[in-house]
């Protein structure tokens, strides 16, 4: 074969003309428009891509390491480094000793939590740890300087110098809460002279984290994230720090969550767009191959029912992380959000990493979507969206201006509240939790004494779910019994079947003992279930009649079960209330209320200590 030649060169390509002519003949006389689908981001999502999709992209011959770096800043692999989380109480002596035993089973560096600082013992840490070949990085919430100071004497005590240190400092005040105060300031400004010589450790860190575990859209992640690394970099550059030098000391930590394409696209975006930022300060173009990306797995996601989810969660998400180009890589743990990790759940988080390194090979390719039809116009898509935002911001006088007057939080929690009604209605589906629930799943844990903890992430998607499986959990525990949900389908038509399937799932997925008891009529609807021991009836019928009627006759029951429609009665909704309903349940509709409905019934039967 000549080199003119191409494989499969018989085959005529397909234009996107060709594309749409067949499935418009497959579709029939469904609109093509149909199939597209509209994200959170603003973003038109279509059933296919072609080449015609991608000819236009500026960036589309780019090869990995070239400026500006939206293949990665290494033409060479994909290596990233694979790093344990650990929380570090009082000395942090046992938290060490996990470390040492971490990076002997395959972590390629660790991230303290540094619980208390100035009582974390650096000395024990430069004795038990080799921090100038291994990546060691700290999360603290305050005295950052104060501690680096402390590290660097322990390791000047040693003949070691911190010019050979890796890893990172996390010190975010301005992603967390919009803006620094003076002290503050003159912290970061002290954390970068303490590391601006030491080419591996990275001092400046701007957390996307706490945009994307609070709901935010990918497209506000990014843009919130650049808008604060800007806001630091003027902070620093005023304070007489030289620009090359807070460029060259800048890491992003992002969330990586489980809409995989687009979690390829967002960090590709991520660096496209920092070429940008570090050009309009007529900096080095360089720099901005210097930006080091740090990937965890996204907390909002996690959830507390059915746990061992989280294991698929974590692995496709820490996969769209490494695709795109991480840096490192941290990997949740299944259990985390209602208890300490145990050395299990520690070991295959860390092993994540290793099976996609060691099985997969997902280091040894540089930016594997390169030439993806989709992926190329998704990160594209993406970068414009977060761009015209991140511009928006600039415009009201940056990071901190924008966040103080609500615009930053405003915008969040507008995404963030139609991302809980998706969940309520079922649009979003979080396995185990609103969707598919495991029945015979046995909660090890104190529902009440979970729920009242302060570290129990109440921002996190499932929660509201959560609260509702804890309260029929705590039921099950004072009464020995689930709370009981019948399901009464009175008539044949299909559409009741729909709605009444619909309302098994739901209150099964509250945790409630489902019963569905098929009825021809009323009458025997209404005499079977005056006596029956249930502390929610949901009735479907079709007739109006019978809808009227089945109120009034159930709100006889001795137990006085909360009554619901298993429809949407649209114009009929005040009259259906006064005959007794107490609220209504179909495909598509808000189940927020019905959760807050049922589960102060349930907290009322405790308090008043009834018994069925």
């Amino acid at each position: 074969m000549t080199d003119e030649q191409k494989l499969f060169s018989e085959f005529k390509p397909g234009t996107a003309a060709d594309w749409a002519s067949r499935t418009q003949k497959d579709l029939r006389e469904t609109p093509l428009e149909s199939l597209n689908w509209h994200t959170y981001e603003g973003i038109t999502i279509k059933p296919y891509y072609t080449r015609e999709d991608t000819q236009h992209l500026p960036f589309a011959q780019q090869k990995p390491g070239d400026f500006p770096f939206l293949r990665g800043n290494t033409g060479s692999d994909n290596n990233w480094q694979n790093i344990q989380k650990i929380k570090a109480y009082g000395n942090g002596i046992t938290a060490i000793d996990k470390a040492a035993d971490a990076l002997s089973r395959g972590a390629d560096g660790v991230l303290f939590i540094v619980e208390d600082p100035q009582a974390f013992d650096v000395a024990y840490l430069t004795e038990q740890l080799d921090l100038t070949s291994q990546s060691v990085s700290y999360t603290l919430g305050s005295d950052p300087a104060d501690f680096l100071r402390g590290l660097y004497t322990s390791l000047s005590e040693q003949n070691i110098s911190h010019r050979n240190l890796k890893g990172f400092m996390n010190y975010d005040p301005m992603s967390g809460k919009g803006q620094l105060t003076e002290d503050e300031n003159k912290i970061i400004t002290q954390v970068l002279e303490l590391t601006k010589d030491s080419p591996d450790f990275y001092g400046v860190t701007v957390c996307g984290t706490s945009f994307s575990s609070i709901g935010a859209s990918l497209t506000q992640e990014v843009a919130y994230t650049l808008s604060a690394a800007v806001a630091y970099t003027d902070r620093l550059t005023t304070a007489g720090e030289p620009l090359e030098s807070v460029l060259r000391n800048m890491l992003f930590c992002m969330g990586a969550g489980t809409n995989y394409f687009f979690e390829i696209a967002k960090l590709r975006a991520l660096r496209l767009l920092w070429a940008a930022v570090v050009e309009a300060y007529q900096a080095d173009p360089a720099l901005a191959g210097k930006l080091r990306i740090h990937s965890t797995t996204s907390s909002w996601y996690q959830t507390t029912l059915d746990p061992y989810v989280n294991m698929l969660r974590v692995t496709t998400e820490a996969m769209s992380a490494v695709l795109s180009g991480a840096d490192s890589l941290t990997v949740l743990p299944f259990d985390s959000t209602f208890k300490d990790s145990d050395e299990f759940s520690e070991r295959i988080a860390r092993n994540v990493s290793i099976i996609l390194k060691e099985e997969s090979y997902l280091d040894k390719a540089v930016d594997p979507a390169a030439g993806s039809y989709y992926l190329e116009s998704l990160t594209n898509e993406l970068a414009t969206k977060a761009w015209d935002l991140f511009k928006e911001v600039e415009a009201q006088g940056g990071f901190e201006v924008a966040y103080e007057n609500g615009f930053i939080l405003g915008s969040i929690t507008e995404v963030n509240r139609q991302k809980f009604r998706d969940i309520a209605t079922g649009r979003m589906v979080l396995v185990g939790t609103n969707k598919f629930p495991n029945p015979k799943e046995k909660i090890d844990f104190d529902p009440e004494e979970l729920i009242q903890r302060a570290e129990f992430d109440t921002t996190r998607a499932a929660y509201p779910t959560e609260v509702m499986r804890m309260a029929t959990e705590l039921h099950l525990r004072k009464r020995k019994r689930r709370p009981r949900a019948v399901i009464a389908v009175i008539g044949q038509a299909a559409k009741l079947h729909i709605n009444a399937s619909f309302a098994k799932e739901f209150f099964t997925c509250a945790g409630f003992e489902t019963d569905m008891q098929q009825y021809d009529n009323v009458e025997t609807a209404a005499d079977r279930l005056l006596h029956a021991a249930a502390e929610v009836v949901v009735v479907s019928t079709s007739e109006a009649t019978y809808a009227r009627e089945f109120g009034p006759k159930i709100r006889q029951h001795e137990s006085k079960s909360t009554i619901i429609m298993a429809d949407d009665p649209q114009h009929m909704k005040d009259e259906l209330v006064a005959h007794g309903y107490d609220e209504f349940i179909f495909e598509d509709c808000d189940m927020s209320t019905i959760l807050e409905l049922v589960q102060r019934r349930l907290e009322r039967d405790e308090n008043n200590g009834d018994k069925h």
